[in-house]
């Protein structure tokens, strides 16, 4: 197989190109393009989401990345091999959404307060986001940092990957530890906080469709790739947070509800 240089043909080919080169005929939505995942099958008629200039990300998979990426996801095809078809072909022009409407009770979701004396900036500025023990989690040091994320070697959270817990407004609350192996339980939460009452990556919800994943590690790897409007729960689902989600999409006048 030629060589393909990675970084070059990223500057030659567009994801725009890419999608057009694997003839995805998705629906253009704002500054994305959304659609059934024809590699997957599955995850219904958002699946897909390919964001130009960020990356793409697959809510059926779990997985996104870049143009070249995109290719070998769809192609089934490894990186090498889907670099080479991107290759081997010109730039081209790109395509281009379905709506449907939720209607949501407004109910106030309920309020937070951090504890007092915890100063969450000086604790984020202790963490690691670009420590050796991440880099399997395929999410960049940069996205950790915008999410106030990292390695924590000290603390409550050592040896996980602690996360800030935000409010609706954006407050930091605390500080969550996810594990990076088969470590119980999975997600730690500080002391005082109540994992059904926040709706974690709620602070940045905008108009639109929401998205509901499962792991706060499925809203990190989703905006990495774009897919910005992307919350989950702390907990198993309650009555209480079905009513904070609908009051979330009231608020934020979030038309539609995609589950993952």
């Amino acid at each position: 197989m030629p060589f393909v240089d990675f970084a070059e043909l990223k500057t030659r080919v567009s994801l725009e190109d890419a999608m057009r080169l694997l003839g995805l005929a998705l629906k253009v939505h704002g500054n994305q393009h959304r659609g059934p995942c024809p590699a997957c099958k599955s995850g219904g008629e958002r699946a897909l989401v390919i964001t130009p200039g960020r990356g793409f990300y697959c809510f059926a998979k779990g997985a996104g990345g870049d143009q070249i990426a995109l290719v070998a996801h769809i192609r089934g095809c490894s990186l090498p091999e889907a670099a080479a078809f991107l290759g081997g072909n010109g730039t081209v022009p790109t395509t281009g959404r379905r709506n449907s409407t939720s209607t949501v009770p407004a109910t106030v979701p309920p309020a937070h307060q951090k504890k007092p004396g915890f100063d969450p900036e000086t604790y984020a500025a202790k963490l690691d986001p670009a420590h050796a023990a991440l880099s399997a989690l395929g999410i960049s040091a940069e996205t950790f940092r915008d999410w106030k994320a990292g390695f924590a070697s000290t603390g409550t959270n050592r040896g996980r990957l602690a996360i800030a817990l935000h409010d609706p407004a954006g407050n930091v609350l605390g500080f969550a530890g996810r594990a990076l192996g088969t470590e119980q339980p999975v997600l730690t939460i500080p002391n005082g906080l109540n994992p059904q009452e926040i709706i974690f990556g709620a602070h940045r919800v905008e108009a639109g469709t929401l998205y509901l994943v499962r792991d706060v590690l499925d809203v990190l790897r989703a905006y990495e790739a774009g897919a910005t409007n992307c919350v989950c729960f702390l907990s198993e689902i309650s009555g209480l947070q079905v009513e904070m989600l609908a009051a979330l999409m009231a608020t934020k006048h979030c038309d539609t509800l995609e589950l993952f």
